[in-house]
């Protein structure tokens, strides 16, 4: 079902039809908006051919959209590291969730390559994608008045960068915006300069 401002999942859209239609066997698709990706993960929980990897806000359960009053429990244990996938699928899904309230500080660049070099790149390696697709929201971007963390835009090229050298350079990142229009314009750019092989400025 639609939530928030998602209507058409255009991510899961797109690594069902490489699956289907353009030969790809398996997809890694990354999730660095700042709200976890529950219709993504759900569309593919129980596919062991699409690795979903999801870096969030949790907040023990209390950040959308586990705050919904339908079934917000449930998607708290979903979007939390328990949240794993099922059947066949099960380990295919991949839940980083911060939990930053009450701390002095919040997620930036540095936790985020922590989180790249340390969990997601030994695992996409392991997994071997023939795709990698990115769901690109820039809330989690220094100036974002909701996702209220620091990626700076040269912390996203860097991101970027490092899913480069997975699937063969095969990368696709979809853009599904954030809530400053300047920061996700400069992280935007940043990225699209990664993706050029252009330097961060």
């Amino acid at each position: 079902r639609a939530m928030g401002f998602c209507v058409i999942n255009s991510v899961a859209a797109a690594a069902a039809h490489a699956r289907a239609a353009l030969g790809a066997r398996r997809v890694l698709v990354v999730d660095w908006d700042i709200h976890h990706g529950n219709g993504i993960q759900r569309a593919f929980e129980a596919d062991p051919s699409v690795l979903y990897f999801s870096v969030h806000r949790l907040e023990r359960g209390t950040f959308f959209p586990a705050d919904v009053d339908v079934a917000g429990a449930e998607y708290a244990a979903e979007m939390s590291p328990s949240g794993v996938g099922k059947g066949v699928g099960e380990g295919t899904s991949v839940n980083v969730g911060w939990n930053t309230r009450g701390s002095a500080s919040r997620p930036g660049d540095a936790e985020y390559l922590a989180v790249w070099d340390e969990l997601l790149l030994p695992i996409a390696t392991e997994f071997s994608p023939d795709l990698v697709i990115v769901a690109a929201g820039y809330d989690a971007a220094e100036g974002d008045p909701l996702g209220g963390c620091h990626v700076t835009p040269a912390g996203y090229h860097a991101l970027t960068r490092r899913l480069m050298r997975l699937a063969g350079g095969r990368l696709v990142v979809a853009l599904e915006g954030g809530y400053s229009i300047s920061a996700t314009a400069a992280c935007g750019a940043a990225t699209m300069a990664a993706l050029l092989g252009l330097d961060s400025t």
